[in-house]
């Protein structure tokens, strides 16, 4: 999304740029008040998987839809089709090629360090997070995201366009060197979402797995 002219104007008159201490100041609080401002959100993604143990990059497209305070689906399209469902108090992985469904407990997939429960609306970026500046561009932020409790998770970069502190990218880098990146378009946020969209049964003759607990 662009800058009014306006806004563009007054970047381009500024007499310097702003302290790195400033913006990093200013990028997190913007990007915290639009995530507590989020009840729901329903997106487009395509998300790409980069690894040392990959011959090539790994590409997949789908939807993503999340309601707090911690519900969320992704449904990923073919070729590599696959349904994530979190209801509240389970985390539903269903493979239909491989006829399986992966059944845990939710708390283990939104624990407060992981990425993807910032992305839902429930992190605290200042508590759990060691962040850093790594880009102040014109129209948009780069931020490197360490998680506090758990840095064997990896790290999170996120790229936050400065007109709406809208996430435009979503990176992680695993401790093995695995980067899977996801990008958002055609985002909507606070619009009703059917309850039905949280909730799943596992379909008749498929597998349930349950991990073994940690």
């Amino acid at each position: 999304m662009r800058l009014s002219l306006a806004l563009a104007v007054l970047a381009g008159l500024a007499a310097a740029p702003a302290p790195a201490s400033d913006a990093l100041h200013e990028a997190l609080g913007r990007l915290q008040a639009r995530y507590e401002a989020t009840r729901t959100f329903r997106a487009d993604f395509r998300q790409t998987v980069e690894s040392p143990t990959l011959a090539g990059v790994i590409e997949t497209h789908g939807r993503v839809a999340f309601e707090k305070p911690s519900r969320m689906r992704w449904d990923y399209d073919p070729p590599d089709r696959q349904t994530i469902v979190g209801d509240g108090q389970t985390l539903w992985i269903y493979q239909p090629d491989q006829k399986q469904v992966i059944k845990s407990p939710l708390g283990e997939a939104f624990q407060a360090s992981t990425p993807v429960t910032f992305l839902g609306g429930l992190g605290k970026l200042d508590q759990e997070f060691d962040a850093t500046l790594e880009r102040d561009e014109h129209d948009r932020w780069v931020l490197r995201l360490v998680p506090r409790n758990d840095r064997g998770i990896g790290t999170l970069t996120l790229t936050v366009r400065k007109a709406d502190a809208a996430v435009e990218e979503a990176a992680v880098r695993d401790p093995l060197g695995t980067v899977t990146r996801i990008r958002f378009s055609a985002e909507q946020r606070n619009v009703p979402l059917a309850p039905a969209l949280f909730q799943f049964t596992p379909p008749p003759g498929v597998d349930v797995v349950r991990p073994p607990a940690s």
